[in-house]
């Protein structure tokens, strides 16, 4: 305020009279309100920021009488809008804003008597396309732990699945890239959304590509890989499994459907399975090694079982009786539903499982299932220790407690469906036509059974107490020491039995031809049906049978 004395302005207290002229002058306050359109980089959005208009009124404050009067002011403050509709639409027009305007934010922001900012316009964003990708139909790990349940007992050996594929499996699929939307900003521009990346589904080695390249196929039978580059992605099928060291407990045992390369050896209590062949650098001990391909071990087999070729040709002799269960148990299932299911039967007489309904059918029209389940098992006892394996062991096993040994303790059909599908799978496995020849090549064999569909050739010092089976021929360069050879073809060995005269046997087929540089007294070598035992020392003999099938031997030529 301004205080005038006698028309002068005071500016320090003053002294008054009656006779003087006072004059009190109020001074309002008006500061002008800011406001502004600001529009984002990427042109989809308009802001209007506001800053009000402020109006101070002052007005003398009523003050009682005294000597010395203290002048004091009342404020009152009064908040205006910084812009009008006029102003606001002609912003927008220099602006070239005109598209996707929110009048409403607009309304409000004329009216706005607080500092805020509004967004008075929204344009659309281009969405973006999907860049070309490719789905593996494979785990890309080449080797994934087993998932162990908390009840489960954990089986070291057990410790990982290893990744492999058969020929024909579906790889990898290739999805195009999909084009984007364009998109429009505050002033009606079209936004024109980044091109989608696209990339190349090679084909590598072990892999074959669908005519629209967009499938990637396995061509054969191993591990699938696949690798990055910047703008393509290979897929390979690799025909071996490579393993650097030894298979143990800390590596876990080996299942793979290509070729296994091993470097180290395989220890006692492991298994090596592939579905192709299986190389390994150093021994074997206690294990069990099985390939459908051939088997090459550089070092000795110690107290082991090795089969090359799939199922020997011997274990097929227990497909009748494995056929008769899978039939018997399938013939079962049906006719136990067909008895629940009829309208005389009570529910409540199987209050504690079905083991009475079973163990009737069992005594009347499905007598033959324990004979065929006992005939199996006396086929099974006649293996060489360790062939069999724990999967037929404990599916006889299983067979034995549900059709002989325990049918009332049989609770849940649900038992009697998995023995049935366990029995087709096996009726499956024994019935599967004969695997190419597959070989067996080792330095020496102790105390073990060696089978191949092929060939079997030891090259090292030879054989001690061991079972040799081959589909064709067998070849021991060195000592073949107690035990017995089987053969479909010729076999020749560098040193037949012992001076202890341990049993020493060697089987072959009617048509071939048995080759020994020394045998001694008690060896017993069989050419199809005709036999011929050493009684004594004897060196470089040849057997074999002529046309009429009588033995014939003959001294190899120097």
């Amino acid at each position: 305020m301004r205080l005038i004395v006698n028309g002068q302005e005071r500016t320090q207290a003053t002294p008054v009279s009656m006779q003087d002229t006072v004059l009190v002058e109020v001074v309002n306050e008006r500061r002008e309100g800011e406001w502004s359109i600001s529009i984002s980089a990427d042109g989809l959005q308009a802001k209007l920021r506001v800053s009000p208009t402020v109006v101070l009124y002052r007005e003398l404050a009523d003050l009682p009488p005294a000597s010395k009067l203290q002048l004091a002011v009342v404020e009152r403050e009064e908040l205006l809008p910084p812009l009008t509709w006029d102003q606001l639409l002609e912003e927008l027009s220099q602006l070239g804003i005109n598209y996707g305007v929110d009048w409403q934010a607009c309304s409000r922001g004329v009216a706005s008597c607080t500092e805020e900012e509004v967004v008075i316009a929204q344009g659309i964003p281009a969405k973006p396309g999907k860049d070309s990708r490719v789905e593996f139909l494979f785990p890309t790990d080449s080797k994934l732990p087993v998932p162990v349940e908390e009840e489960e007992t954990v089986d070291f050996r057990e410790r990982y699945v290893f990744t492999s594929v058969e020929a024909g499996k579906i790889l990898a699929v290739k999805y195009p890239p999909e084009p984007g939307h364009p998109g429009t900003s505050v002033k009606g521009d079209i936004i024109i959304p980044p091109s989608p990346r696209d990339c190349i589904l090679v084909a590598g080695e072990g892999v074959v590509l669908t005519k629209d390249g967009e499938r990637a196929v396995a061509a054969r039978v191993g591990r699938p890989v696949a690798t990055h580059r910047r703008n393509s992605v290979r897929v390979s099928v690799l025909p071996e499994l490579m393993h650097t060291g030894d298979v143990d407990l800390a590596y876990g045992n080996i299942s793979f459907k290509g070729d296994v390369v091993i470097a180290g050896n395989v220890e006692e209590g492991m298994k090596v399975e592939a579905g192709g062949n299986i190389r390994i650098g150093g021994l074997v001990s206690g294990a069990r090694i099985q390939a459908t391909g051939s088997i090459l071990i550089r070092g000795n087999i110690l107290t082991s079982v090795v089969i090359a070729g799939g199922i020997p040709t011997f274990m097929k002799e227990m497909l009748p009786q494995v056929r008769a269960l899978a039939i018997g148990l399938r013939e079962m299932i049906r006719a136990i539903y067909q008895l629940l299911g009829h309208p005389s039967f009570k529910q409540g007489d199987l209050k504690r499982g079905i083991g009475p309904l079973l163990r009737l059918l069992l005594e009347g029209k499905f007598r033959h299932l324990p004979t065929a389940a006992e005939a199996f098992r006396k086929q099974v006892e006649t293996l060489p220790s360790g062939l069999a394996g724990e999967g037929l062991d404990e599916f006889i096993d299983e067979v034995e407690r549900v059709v002989v040994r325990s049918p009332l303790v049989v609770r849940d059909l649900q038992e009697v469906e998995k023995l049935a599908q366990l029995a087709s799978e096996w009726e499956q496995a024994l019935a599967s036509p004969p695997s190419a020849e597959s070989d067996v090549v080792a330095a020496n064999i102790l105390n073990s059974t060696v089978i191949a569909s092929g060939d079997i050739r030891v090259v090292g010092g030879g054989c001690y107490n061991s079972r040799i089976q081959a589909d064709k021929k067998v070849t021991v360069t060195g000592v073949f020491r107690g035990g017995e050879i089987q053969a479909g073809g010729d076999v020749h060995v560098g040193e037949l039995g012992s001076r202890g005269g341990s049993a020493t046997r060697v089987m072959a087929g009617a048509r071939a031809t048995v080759t020994i540089k020394f045998a001694y007294e008690n060896a017993l070598v069989l050419v199809g049906a005709r036999a011929y035992r050493f009684d004594r020392k004897e060196k470089d003999v040849c057997l074999w049978l002529d046309k009429e099938g009588n033995l014939q031997s003959r001294a190899i030529p120097a």
